[in-house]
């Protein structure tokens, strides 16, 4: 197996797709990108995918963002006018901003999705049938073609990115505290009326420095958002490799296993692509006697990691699967391979894993926050096609690690 010359047409089809420019979830360009992968697909597999559409709303996770700061701004500004009537409404206004944040960003539940524009994206599935014809189990191979919007503070300064950020969520709960108080003294049970004022104008003041923090933290301008190099065409095209190697060596595929790709959009709209997809399937002969190997983000050399879960969406992803994805990584000249829980957010493991799927996701990615995380520096020129050779080295040998474990 010519693991390098794989690596080195993987690292071409990033090129080309990322050449095309940033693919945002529901954008024409996710739509131009969803139709050269098919294509490439075709012509390196020889095999004929499909494709799954779904309808959602990709500005109602971590696109709308920046908008909660704006809509924090606007709540500060009734807040300072003072008044019973403008607090109230600024109370309001606040908790809103709040339930947002927890079920929208936090944890991707869609509960406000009806509230924004809605748009079509579609996953491409590609299935390897065994040379045998008999299908014992399925292992999918998983990745996120989308990419996502510029983090403005990351790309800025991503030693001050995350201090911004935060601030402007303290400045939320401050805000909701205040003008409770606020409210309160409006009543004559509640007779500290001058100090908390002379409290809520200050917090009020700085709270503007922390809210216009958060307007500033992406931008919509497809223009600069990210071309998602590493984060994620380096998993979609490692995938279809794979797939490529093991449609002209069959006798090499575990026996009785179906290997499936699936390309999934609008990963960093809430896991939308992941989600429908499960939700389409979850009741198939044998889904959640699968496996899946969720490969997202292959560039940084000295980071290869197992992910172990997503804690804000309340995963724990498979102890077999992330043993086995760390011998993997050891027998493919890794020294030192990690196990990491994902700081923020979720991946496409997690949906599976809410279903019962054995997952787990693999990724080669400095966990600090970098200048090219989620910013318009995720360019290929900054991955080395040696990462992508130890990436598809370990993908290929977890593949036949599950074979010998399934069993």
């Amino acid at each position: 197996m010519d693991s390098r010359k794989h690596a080195e047409d993987a690292m071409t089809l990033v090129k080309k797709i990322c050449d095309q420019g940033p693919r945002l979830p529901g954008s024409e360009e996710e739509k131009k990108a969803s139709k050269a992968l098919q294509q490439e697909i075709i012509e390196k597999t020889g095999l004929t995918p499909t494709t799954e559409k779904f309808l959602y709303a990709p500005e109602a996770s971590i696109g709308a963002i920046n908008k909660l700061g704006w809509a924090g701004l606007f709540c500060t500004f009734l807040f300072l006018l003072g008044g019973l009537g403008f607090t109230m409404v600024a109370f309001i206004g606040y908790l809103a901003i709040l339930a947002f944040l927890l079920v929208q960003i936090i944890r991707y539940t869609g509960f406000f999705d009806s509230l924004f524009k809605h748009a079509t994206s579609e996953n491409i599935i590609t299935e390897l049938e065994p040379q045998s014809g008999k299908v014992d189990y399925t292992i999918y191979l998983g990745a996120h073609y989308d990419s996502s919007w510029n983090w403005k503070h990351s790309a800025r300064n991503p030693n001050t990115a995350i201090i911004k950020t935060a601030f402007g969520v303290v400045c939320l709960f401050v805000m909701i505290v205040m003008s409770l108080l606020k409210i309160l003294t409006y009543f004559p049970v509640f007779d500290y009326s001058y100090p908390i004022s002379l409290a809520s104008t200050i917090c009020g003041v700085i709270s503007v420095i922390g809210f216009f923090f958060i307007t500033q933290y992406l931008t919509q301008d497809k223009t600069q958002a990210s071309p998602g190099a590493m984060d994620n065409m380096s998993g979609i095209a490692l995938n279809i490799e794979l797939m490529k190697h093991f449609k002209e060596h069959p006798e090499d595929l575990p026996e009785n296993c179906k290997l499936v790709n699936i390309c999934f959009a609008a990963e960093e709209a809430g896991l939308k692509g992941s989600k429908a997809y499960v939700k389409n399937h979850k009741g198939d002969e044998g889904f959640k006697d699968s496996y899946v190997i969720n490969v997202d983000s292959i560039a940084d050399p000295d980071f290869f990691e197992a992910i172990t879960g997503d804690p804000w969406q309340g995963t724990h992803f498979d102890a077999k699967l992330i043993a086995l994805t760390m011998e993997s990584m050891k027998e493919c000249g890794i020294e030192k391979p990690k196990t990491m829980v994902n700081p923020v957010g979720g991946c496409d493991s997690t949906p599976f894993c809410q279903a019962g799927v054995k997952t787990v996701t693999v990724a080669a990615q400095n966990p600090t926050i970098t200048d090219y995380y989620h910013t318009f520096r995720d360019v290929p020129e900054r991955i080395d096609v040696s990462t992508f050779e130890t990436g598809y080295n370990v993908i290929y040998t977890l593949i036949k690690k599950i074979g010998e474990e399934h069993k």
